[in-house]
């Protein structure tokens, strides 16, 4: 079944950030739309409604300003620009690999979300993307990682947006990481160098909601990824568990699950560096201490759905080298 095309807002967003959609309910006893949002609405609180409305941040379906007065019209639609978290107001680096009249790639750097959620909102590349453009149109065609740095293809028009997509979710981009992580312990899996002969890695993982890690369970694989080894790297510091030294790693993965990559190194006894949650979930301190996770999106190469052309876009930031530098 096709997917129902999701609203679009009426109201134009404000410094990159658009106003939340709320559904009214066909039944309730409501009778405003003030009363509904702080029953429903977080932080379920009516002076924290009133002063959405105070400030001007509630719209009616067609982009009127409503008043705390305005009535509950049942199965209608209001907009609602939520208050915003304290987030840093440090420069956002997102250099412009490519850009045409469909599509924008950048540069993403490590921890940087790419679009809102949770406590980020305005540090988010969507976000900050529309506020320096203007282009309230702007939607990422593929998922990475907010801890992953490395090449991100986003859609420029709205027309843009299936092509792009279904480029990725039809395997028709290779991509290609790079990660910092062991040598590997005695009875691991050798990693070859040679690119022709990578090393196979297929599984089953899930990630269920709410859930940190993902999984590999049994079942038939639906993750594939070919690993080689592309570098040898200085030993770690004394008492590290990559003692044994570390490698830099090509990672192409043909599929694109939840941190796919990360799981599959993981499972050959190889943990990227830096990583919060494989092989376990670091609590907030000792994650806060580590090094950016050290796995880069370098390339993707795909063939232009628009004008045909072939495309290699390839990212210009780096990774640690050595453990003892963290």
């Amino acid at each position: 079944m096709a997917r129902r095309p999701r609203p679009q807002s009426p109201v134009p967003s404000r410094d990159g950030v658009s106003p939340t959609g709320v559904r009214l309910p066909r039944e309730g006893g409501w009778e405003t739309v003030a009363a509904f949002l702080a029953e429903r609405f977080p932080p379920h609180d009516a002076g924290a409604v009133a002063a959405l409305f105070e400030r001007g941040d509630v719209f009616g379906p067609d982009g009127e300003r409503l008043e705390a007065s305005a009535p509950f019209v049942p199965g209608g639609r209001v907009w609602v620009f939520r208050p915003l978290p304290e987030e840093p107001d440090a420069p956002i680096s997102l250099p412009v690999l490519h850009e045409d009249e469909h599509l924008l790639v950048v540069d993403k750097p490590h921890g940087l979300p790419v679009t809102p959620r949770g406590g980020h909102v305005r540090r988010t590349v969507v976000t900050a993307l529309r506020a320096s453009t203007g282009n309230d149109l702007i939607s990422p065609a593929h998922r990475l990682d907010r801890l992953t740095a490395g090449v991100l293809l986003l859609a420029k028009t709205r027309q843009a947006r299936g092509p792009l997509q279904a480029l990725f979710e039809t395997q028709r981009v290779r991509k290609a990481y790079e990660a910092v992580a062991p040598l590997g312990p005695a009875g691991a899996p050798e990693v070859p160098r040679h690119p022709d002969a990578p090393l196979e890695l297929r599984s089953r993982i899930e990630k269920r909601p709410g859930v940190l890690q993902a999984r590999e369970v049994e079942g038939s694989p639906n993750a594939f990824t070919a690993l080689t080894l592309l570098e040898e790297l200085a030993a770690s510091c004394p008492g590290d568990d990559a003692a044994g030294g570390l490698g830099l790693y090509r990672a192409m993965p043909r599929t694109g699950k939840t941190h796919q990559i990360r799981v599959h190194l993981n499972s050959i006894g190889r943990p990227i560096l830096g990583d919060p949650l494989y092989p376990r979930i670091l609590p907030p301190g000792e994650a806060a201490a580590l090094p950016d996770l050290q796995l880069l999106a370098r390339e993707l190469l795909l063939v232009h759905p628009f004008t045909g052309e072939r495309m290699l876009l390839r990212s210009a930031r780096t990774l640690e080298r050595t453990a003892t530098e963290q």
